[in-house]
């Protein structure tokens, strides 16, 4: 709603209303919503993509024991006895930072990764939200359907299989490869796309209910306690 200044001369029929925002296009209110859609899609991706990093470098350690035991159960003799054995011996063969081998490459995945899936979600938000940014119960959970799938399909079922084998290269006696890059052309000059997107179709199910049930229940929280605190606002106005 424009600010509206009323400017009074001599005479009444003279009165005259004058619109302060007519020289300033980006206060008005078609600009200003195209904006703030941009904006938030924008930072969307922006805090995504340093939430993917920050989240890899603190959870990697558990993906990367997670991984070996896994392929330890399809080797023919079993190198670990457990979670903490895997542990145990990976520092005293590497040092503490052995368990942190292989990050690089989730690093190149993760933040992509988040950075698709909340500037989906924004963009489908944009889209599908009311004239007060509101979503329907079923919007929630629509977007983040779609956040899921794209993030399914750009970030996730890629990174996934490469992190496999590099992780999978990495236990043998000649590892072959000799960096990110090398490795993925490695894998799509042998394999070819294929190689890179390995179970996508379970992966694109997995990814889209989770991220349909955590945006809805983000979202709904996130509602809630915004009517709390718009209500509690007013109840202390009232007091004062």
């Amino acid at each position: 709603m424009y600010l509206l200044f009323y400017l009074f001369n001599e005479k009444p029929e003279q009165r005259r209303i004058i619109n302060p925002f007519n020289n300033r296009p980006w206060m008005l209110e078609k600009g200003t919503a195209l904006s703030s859609n941009a904006n938030k899609s924008l930072k969307g991706i922006v805090a995504g993509g340093i939430t993917g990093g920050i989240e890899i470098c603190i959870t990697y350690p558990t993906e990367y024991v997670k991984t070996q035991l896994q392929l330890d159960e399809k080797g023919g003799t079993k190198q670990y006895a457990g979670i903490i054995d895997c542990v145990k011996q990976t520092v005293k063969k590497h040092g503490f930072f052995g368990l942190y081998r292989g990050l690089s490459v989730l690093i190149y995945g993760s933040i992509p990764k988040a950075a698709v899936r909340f500037g989906a979600f924004e963009t489908l938000k944009n889209n599908f939200a009311d004239e007060q940014g509101n979503l329907a119960p079923f919007g929630r959970a629509f977007c983040g359907l779609g956040a899921g799938v794209a993030e399914a399909v750009f970030a996730v079922t890629p990174m996934e299989t490469i992190k496999v084998k590099f992780i999978n290269d990495r236990r043998s006696a000649e590892p072959k490869f000799k960096g990110f890059i090398h490795g993925v052309s490695l894998i799509i000059k042998e394999q070819g796309l294929r190689g890179v997107y390995q179970g996508l179709v379970p992966t694109v199910l997995r990814q889209g209910s989770n991220q349909a049930i955590r945006f809805f229940v983000m979202e709904t929280l996130k509602d809630k306690y915004r009517a709390e605190t718009q209500t509690r606002m007013f109840q202390n106005l009232l007091l004062d």
